[in-house]
């Protein structure tokens, strides 16, 4: 896998108010980015995993934690689908 780096600088203060490492913030922001961009549909469950460099059974967990369906369908969504099926 081919990865670029992305550097950003946040004030010293974040840290000390959330109690969090460099390590630990590094993680939970790369795990909320995963999980928001797979909820708005712009990553695939396989790519959010990776993205938050975790296994796509421990980001299952994550999305359970957070209340985020695996497969979500709005009704004209659903009802496409249902279509589908029945042709």
């Amino acid at each position: 896998m081919e990865a670029t780096q992305i550097i950003f600088e946040i004030p010293r203060g974040i840290l000390q108010t959330l109690n969090q490492t460099q390590k630990e913030f590094i993680y939970q922001m790369r795990l909320f980015t995963a999980l928001q961009l797979f909820k708005n549909h712009k990553l695939s469950f396989g790519q959010a995993a990776e993205l938050a460099g975790m296994s796509r059974q421990d980001l299952l967990a994550e999305l359970d934690n957070h209340d985020i369906d695996l497969i979500a369908y709005d009704a004209s969504e659903l009802e496409g689908e249902l279509e589908r099926f029945d042709s």
